[in-house]
């Protein structure tokens, strides 16, 4: 199925139509993701910051890996597995080992697609002008502070953690 340029589909299932060229990247619904609401969600959301910001791929196409994330209040966990630069998919449930989990309520989770990320260097610091963008950060903090948001793996995987930052981020 192809919405908003990009490609969605199940696992297992039929992709792009044969001869047609991918220039988007592929999110995929691994089986039972398509029943998870914070799944569908976040594909729903990286596929609208990919189409809507095409200088987005660039870090999508860097990311290896997996990330889990966790939303513990609403009992609801997924991984995020990136594949050769140009695929990701998106399991119900913790799949295997992840690189970085972020574990928190499903409010600092949801939080996170509102980051500042248009800085020079991609880095979550908000222009002191942006008062939305400096409230997200403070709101952030304050959820790191309180250990209602923790990011397991950030000190080894700092780089992707940005990336992915960047990606989910409705932002820059």
């Amino acid at each position: 199925m192809k919405a908003g340029g990009l490609w969605l589909r199940r696992a297992g299932g039929g992709g792009a139509p044969s001869g047609s060229s991918l220039l988007a990247p592929e999110i995929v619904l691994a089986p039972g993701a398509d029943e998870n609401g914070l799944a569908v969600m976040l594909s729903g959301l990286i596929r609208q910051n990919l189409d809507a910001k095409p200088h987005k791929r660039a870090d999508f196409a860097s990311l290896r890996g997996t990330v889990a994330i966790v939303a513990e209040d609403a009992g609801v966990a997924l991984t995020l597995r990136f594949e050769r630069g140009e695929r990701l998919t998106i399991h119900d449930g913790i799949d295997g080992i992840p690189d970085v989990t972020i574990r928190g309520s499903s409010d600092a989770v949801i939080a996170l697609s509102n980051m500042p990320m248009a800085t020079p260097l991609g880095l979550p610091i908000p222009s002191p002008g942006d008062r939305e963008a400096v409230g997200a950060l403070r709101t952030l903090l304050a959820a790191v502070r309180q250990r209602a948001l923790h990011v397991h793996g950030l000190a080894f995987h700092l780089p992707m953690v940005l990336k992915l930052g960047h990606v989910m981020s409705v932002n820059g």
